[in-house]
């Protein structure tokens, strides 16, 4: 039950558990999943954040970009 609460009072893993009811039910029969759980949730976080090399790259090719506009006119 602690777990619940722990989860109820984050955020994101509020929010990943309201995607992923599965672990809801998983964490209650089994509350020594939670590090599993955790694991999971910064997992997909990573995956889903741009590094910072590729938000550079980004920001390098709009600068390319504008720059080549700017010379075309």
């Amino acid at each position: 039950m602690d777990i619940m609460y722990q989860i109820v009072n984050n955020i994101e893993q509020r929010d990943y558990i309201r995607m992923y009811p599965l672990w809801y039910k998983e964490l209650n029969r089994n509350p020594e999943r939670y590090q599993e759980f955790v694991n999971e949730i910064e997992t997909i976080k990573k995956q889903s954040q741009p590094t910072r090399l590729q938000k550079f790259e980004k920001q390098l090719n709009f600068a390319q970009f504008m720059l080549k506009m700017i010379n075309n006119k």
